[in-house]
């Protein structure tokens, strides 16, 4: 019985780290006005910046909007009455701001197809040294490549306390979109003292079956991810389920994944599931953020995209979430 002691210290330890996975429930959400009224529309990249509490808000359509001070979640529709914003030619899917050295990086969609909108047709990842840029040309982490399906190129992006940056693309990247193919790979792009080494590949088991009607939502989508440490990020998927016989609702879930090897490794359940956890429907969410909490704990803001056009029914809404 000498190793009884080890054996139990093991025993615990194990139990420990896999009985430390987050979970989050509702705490709050609010909507605010439906187009044309206000200015917070298309939103889908959202960063908040703990040293100067403040807020970054970016739309698919190129607008930048800062907030300081924000108390609740329902102080963005006031605020917006007053923020001006800042128009650029960036379709932004995603945006954050490094804690350490204020580095701006931000994730862009353009369209599938060139248009009279946008005659871009491409997806990447790029860096200013701040925001607003100050600088012709950003520098590119994920250089422009051609969406490897319509309406799915790189949605998100996270940064890591030690300054590590983690891409993924929202339904694979090319060669991987395809409904049959379920593992993805996401980039992790190390800093360096002198930027950033070569991405490595990291496999990733992306939900297939979360909307089986849904036209090109079948291939499902990852909208956003956040880093929960070094070796843990928070994966945001979702989709639409429309098509004929589809639900016609929104299918999200949000999941802790960890690195294991050159794998990440989903937890048993989903740290939060939007379609069982909410008591309303949710919307097109495709933006979060961790935002600071009184007591210690965490909390996420998530953002929805209300999409182009005033005659399409949907709000920006702001869900608030807590963890457990």
């Amino acid at each position: 019985m000498k190793n009884a002691p080890w054996f139990l210290m093991v025993l615990f330890s194990f139990s420990m780290a896999n009985g430390q996975n987050l979970q989050f429930s509702f705490s709050d959400s609010t909507f605010l006005p439906a187009k044309p009224t206000g200015q917070l529309h298309g939103i889908s990249g959202i960063d908040y910046v703990a040293s100067s509490d403040q807020w970054h808000w970016a739309s698919d359509r190129g607008a930048y909007f800062v907030f300081d001070s924000v108390k609740t979640i329902r102080d963005f529709a006031v605020m917006q009455k007053t923020r001006v914003p800042k128009l650029t030619t960036y379709w932004f899917e995603s945006v954050r701001i490094d804690p350490v050295t204020g580095r701006f990086f931000f994730a862009v969609e353009n369209d599938y197809a060139s248009s009279w909108t946008n005659t871009q047709t491409t997806t990447y990842v790029a860096s200013f040294p701040s925001f607003p840029p100050r600088q012709a040309e950003p520098d590119y982490l994920v250089a422009p490549l051609k969406l490897p399906a319509d309406n799915k190129g790189i949605e998100g992006i996270a940064i890591t306390p030690a300054g590590n940056v983690w891409v993924a693309p929202e339904a694979g990247w090319a060669g991987e979109t395809e409904i049959g193919q379920d593992t993805i790979h996401f980039l992790k792009f190390k800093k360096t003292f002198s930027g950033y080494a070569p991405a490595g590949q990291f496999s990733y088991v992306i939900d297939r079956s979360g909307c089986p009607y849904g036209t090109s939502e079948t291939r499902g989508g990852i909208s956003e991810i956040l880093s929960v440490n070094e070796s843990q990020l928070l994966v945001l998927e979702r989709c639409y389920d429309n098509g004929a016989k589809g639900s016609k609702k929104i299918k999200a879930k949000l999941w802790e994944v960890t690195v294991d090897g050159y794998h990440l490794r989903k937890a048993a359940e989903p740290a939060f599931n939007f379609n069982s956890g909410l008591k309303f429907t949710p919307d097109n969410v495709e933006a979060m953020s961790w935002w600071k909490r009184k007591d210690g704990k965490r909390q996420l803001v998530i953002v929805s995209d209300d999409n182009p056009g005033d005659n399409n029914k949907q709000r920006t809404q702001v869900i608030l979430l807590k963890e457990n």
